[in-house]
């Protein structure tokens, strides 16, 4: 079966044009910021991290790669909106820690809110933002529940909302994606 992070991307395939403005919230190894910017290739992306050692493990991958349309920014993600201007055709916040750092420092809840508010406000229509969330740590748990209760209350009429998680493992990760309808 593949990861939660292999269906994400099989599921974004979807959504990226190749002219889309895609937002990587949470950077972390780049990994979503680099398959962003392989299908969005005459598009912009623009990634954020609070931590330099994302920055620079993106950043090369990125020149390995060759791939020169994405902007990095050492940037908390509930201040995105002071960095980039317009749409944002597909977003996504992957979050929890960076896996290779610290993993005292995880994205918080306070501040993941506040991001994923501002990220549907500025969704195009039929954009996607997808959340992928791991509940098994504690910060994760509060997001994941979070998420979980506030997606549901969506009005149908102006979003979709899917998630998909696995069912027989505990505090596995999981993906919640919202497209926007009007």
């Amino acid at each position: 079966m593949k990861s939660i992070v292999e269906y994400v991307h099989l599921f974004l395939l979807d959504y990226i044009k190749a002219d889309s403005h895609c937002v990587d919230f949470t950077m972390g190894n780049g990994n979503d910021t680099c398959f962003l910017a392989q299908h969005a290739k005459q598009g912009r992306v623009d990634s954020f991290d609070i931590q330099p050692q994302a920055i620079s493990t993106t950043k090369q991958k990125l020149v390995e790669q060759q791939l020169s349309n994405v902007h990095l920014h050492l940037y908390s993600h509930e201040k995105f909106d002071e960095k980039i201007e317009g749409t944002i055709d597909v977003g996504i916040f992957n979050f929890g820690y960076l896996p290779t750092a610290d993993k005292s420092i995880t994205t918080c809840l306070s501040t993941s809110k506040q991001a994923v508010e501002k990220a549907l406000a500025h969704l195009s229509i039929h954009g996607v933002l997808v959340l992928v969330l791991y509940p098994g740590h504690e910060e994760g748990a509060k997001e994941y529940a979070y998420f979980d209760d506030f997606t549901r209350q969506f009005d149908r009429h102006n979003y979709h909302v899917m998630k998909l998680e696995m069912l027989n493992k505990k505090h596995a990760p999981c993906m919640i994606a919202i497209e926007r309808n009007r």
